[in-house]
């Protein structure tokens, strides 16, 4: 299966961007990168590109969708949170003194 990206334009601008594509294990796919451009959130974009990376893993039959998020990046977090993400309990150092987590759902509960 490939990768993909979507792109949300506010007035010929990239506001945000969200990619994704399979991940390790079978039927799961992953949300492999989120950037919504400082100036343009708390509008929602991120909700929708969440959104439209659960929607395409949904379309192309994967079960699951996981990803990671800086434990320092609570904004973020709130946002897979809030989009029915739920922690696995898996945690990769990025640096020394911050740890990546990983966050899963299932699309099946989007059906």
């Amino acid at each position: 299966m490939a990768r993909t990206r979507f792109v949300v334009e506010l007035d010929g601008e990239v506001a945000g961007t969200v990619s994704g594509g399979p991940a390790d294990g079978p039927g799961t796919a992953a949300i492999t990168a989120m950037w919504v451009d400082p100036r343009f959130r708390r509008l929602g974009i991120g909700d929708l590109l969440v959104k439209r990376a659960l929607q395409w893993a949904q379309d192309n039959d994967y079960v699951d969708v996981v990803l990671w998020v800086t434990e320092v990046n609570a904004a973020a977090a709130r946002l897979y949170k809030r989009n029915g993400f739920k922690r696995t309990g898996g945690v990769s150092k990025v640096r020394p003194d911050e740890d990546a987590l990983e966050l899963e759902m299932s699309v099946t509960l989007l059906r």
